[in-house]
């Protein structure tokens, strides 16, 4: 019986249609620009906090264009204590005006040292909330299961880290990093690539039990319609080959080219971006009963 009605139960699920790629394109920017910000302040990179700040900009255009009443936009603030849309949105605010902030002391050339101090905490703390929101975001949602995760605040803030490293990295091609510095990124790029190749396995081992939903959303990304994407495009080319790539190169001593650091970012960011894309195109309502 229990199997019968299981089957009833896939038969109505439906994958969910809300949000599309500008939606998509709003995470991508929003975790990447937000890892940014966050990077830059750590290596003191005045110009990558710029860019960080410009991708940020741009992700809330994106979500602005997909808001039926753009104008009604100020709603979004007026929730923080119930959602993490509010919540989010006051985040990302605090990154863009914080970081104009500090931008400004620092490009004045005024020596307001505990200012700056003060502002690049508070920016790196707002950035890193940024990085991990989209997690916070999908992961209450019980009617979404394949989204409903312990594992995804976790998982987005790596991606957010991984991405923020390889815009710096690319960003390092007109504006060069001190002596040794593109080993050091590779360094944390391979641990944290390795790390969310194990956190995707493991919420995809746990999600696989979250009911005809959760199965569904698991179905389509490894054996339908996006298995080459989320196996090649997810695994292999933003993950796999970048690991073993990075390891190899650390391990034997070999010098990292800036172009090859450079090729193995924008691949990592092409994995990034997809898995934004699929994680959204992949989740699937429970059914009513």
């Amino acid at each position: 019986m229990t199997a019968v009605l299981d089957e009833f139960r896939i038969d109505r699920v439906r994958p969910q249609r809300e949000w599309g790629l500008l939606v998509i394109n709003y995470l991508f920017l929003g975790g990447a620009g937000a890892g940014l910000v966050f990077v830059s302040l750590f290596v003191d990179s005045a110009w990558g906090e710029v860019a960080g700040l410009a991708a940020l900009c741009l992700a809330t255009l994106f979500l602005f264009a997909d808001l039926g009443r753009p104008e009604r936009f100020w709603r979004a603030f007026l929730r923080p204590s119930t959602s993490w849309i509010s919540r989010g949105a006051i985040l990302i605010t605090s990154v863009v005006v914080l970081g104009a902030l500090h931008l400004l002391v620092v490009f004045s050339g005024v020596d307001a040292a505990p200012a700056r101090t003060v502002l690049a905490v508070a920016s790196g703390v707002a950035a890193a909330g940024v990085m991990a929101y989209t997690g916070f975001l999908l992961s209450p949602s019980p009617a979404i299961p394949f989204w409903n995760s312990a594992f995804f605040p976790t998982i987005f803030f790596a991606y957010s880290l991984l991405a923020g490293i390889d815009l710096l990295i690319l960003l390092s091609l007109a504006q060069p990093l001190a002596a040794g510095s593109l080993e050091t990124l590779e360094e944390v790029q391979l641990g944290l690539g390795a790390g969310i190749l194990l956190l995707l396995a493991s919420h995809l081992s746990v999600t696989a039990n979250a009911g005809p939903a959760a199965r569904e959303s698991i179905a389509v990304l490894v054996r339908g319609a996006f298995r080459w994407t989320f196996f090649g495009g997810v695994f292999i080319v933003g993950l796999g080959v970048p690991v073993l790539a990075s390891w190899a190169m650390l391990a034997t001593g070999t010098a990292i080219l800036a172009s090859v650091a450079a090729a193995l970012s924008v691949m990592r960011l092409v994995g990034d971006y997809l898995f934004r894309y699929l994680v959204i195109r992949a989740g699937h309502f429970d059914p009513p009963l």
